[in-house]
C-alpha cells in the first residue's frame, strides 16, 4: 500500500512541479524587465507566500528526482552491496538538500 502512495506522490509532484515552473517562466519571460531587478527579486523573497512557494518547489523537486533516481537504481543496479550504497546516498543526499534549501530561503 506504501508504494503505491510513493508512486502517487511521485505524480503529484510532477504535476506541482510543471505548475510552478510555468508560472516561473511567466513570471520572469512575460511580466516586465522590472520583475527580475534586485529590488524587486529582494521584495520577492521577504514575501511568505514566495517563501511557500520556493519551499513546496524545493520538497517537490527533491522527492520527484530522487524518488525517480531510486527507481532506476533499482532497476538497473545488480550488484547489491552498490544498490544498498547508492540507496543509502539517495536518502542522506535529498535531507542535505532540502536543509541547505530551507536555510537559504529563510535565513
Amino acid at each position: 500500500m506504501g508504494r503505491t502512495f510513493a508512486w502517487l506522490f511521485h505524480r503529484l509532484t510532477g504535476i506541482i512541479l510543471v505548475v510552478g515552473l510555468l508560472y516561473h517562466f511567466h513570471l520572469m519571460h512575460f511580466m516586465g524587465h522590472d520583475n527580475y531587478s534586485y529590488e524587486a527579486v529582494m521584495k520577492r523573497l521577504g514575501d511568505p507566500a514566495w517563501k511557500t512557494f520556493n519551499i513546496v518547489f524545493l520538497f517537490s523537486a527533491l522527492y520527484h528526482g530522487f524518488y525517480g533516481l531510486n527507481g532506476i537504481i533499482t532497476e538497473y543496479i545488480k550488484s547489491n552491496f552498490l544498490k544498498n550504497s547508492l540507496n543509502v546516498l539517495v536518502f542522506i543526499l535529498p535531507l542535505v538538500l532540502a536543509f541547505l534549501g530551507v536555510k537559504i530561503v529563510f535565513f
